[in-house]
């Protein structure tokens, strides 16, 4: 608490401790009871002028424990809470559940925070259920292995494919890379090792993160958001799928059955 103070970050998060999502029930139970006695203390800690503390949610995939100490956090009366221990290993529809059940018990009114989340289309999804901020390397670290996000999943940039592509990494993006660079030129960078092509390709992915929440705020504020979210949803494909299709088009491709 005292780097977070001399640091004079914004929001000052409490100590706590996050288990394996699949440690077992007392390792999780100590877990939580050892959140909630950290979180007391980082309480009393002096701030920064004007610093905001956040108490972090833990317990796992277990409902109760998540209500237990999400109801121990907001006696303490914190400026905003985090839901914590998600997306350690876990799968997808157990952390939209972990979400989902630590949400109700947490104030109208305050920041709700996801930590380590997540994609673009988790960050739909999670907002849906009530989440306000997010916080993950994912734009940058995708960018650093030639990976960019657009409206349609992510491609990759370093393959064959947009080697004679002079248009920019998505179609319409206001960026600084897309309104200068190619994605031949940014290819390229990123195969010559240039550090410029991992800088474009994180200014991308940055942007287009941004841009997401900036529709998201608008959608929410004209009473559009279901709409925005089916919309999204439909157009965005993962990356697995988008690595499945492409390997069934291969297999047909080299005689392979058609599914």
């Amino acid at each position: 608490m005292e780097i977070q103070r001399v640091l004079g970050s914004d929001i000052a998060m409490v100590f706590d401790e996050c288990p394996p999502h699949d440690a077992p029930p007392r390792e999780q139970h100590l877990a939580v009871e050892r959140t909630i006695r950290w979180a007391r203390e980082c309480r009393e800690q002096p701030r920064a002028p004007g610093q905001q503390v956040f108490g972090i949610v833990q317990g796992g995939s277990d409902a109760v424990l998540r209500e237990q100490c999400a109801k121990a956090l907001t006696a303490l009366a914190f400026d905003g809470y985090a839901i914590g221990g998600v997306s350690v290993g876990e799968p997808e529809p157990e952390m939209m559940r972990a979400v989902e059940v630590t949400e109700p018990h947490l104030p109208v009114g305050q920041a709700r925070y996801a930590m380590g989340l997540g994609t673009p289309a988790q960050m739909v999804e999670l907002v849906a259920r009530g989440v306000d901020l997010f916080d993950c390397v994912l734009p940058t670290r995708v960018a650093r292995n030639g990976t960019a996000f657009t409206r349609r999943g992510t491609f990759a940039i370093k393959g064959g494919a947009v080697k004679a592509d002079f248009g920019p990494l998505e179609a319409g993006c206001r960026c600084f890379a897309c309104q200068r660079f190619s994605r031949a030129y940014v290819r390229h960078l990123l195969n010559v090792n240039e550090i410029l092509g991992l800088r474009l390709v994180s200014v991308h992915n940055t942007h287009f993160y941004l841009e997401v929440m900036r529709e998201i705020r608008a959608a929410l504020a004209a009473g559009t958001f279901a709409e925005y979210r089916r919309e999204f949803a439909a157009q965005y494909v993962p990356t697995r799928r988008v690595l499945a299709a492409r390997a069934q088009r291969q297999s047909v491709g080299q005689g392979g059955p058609a599914q």
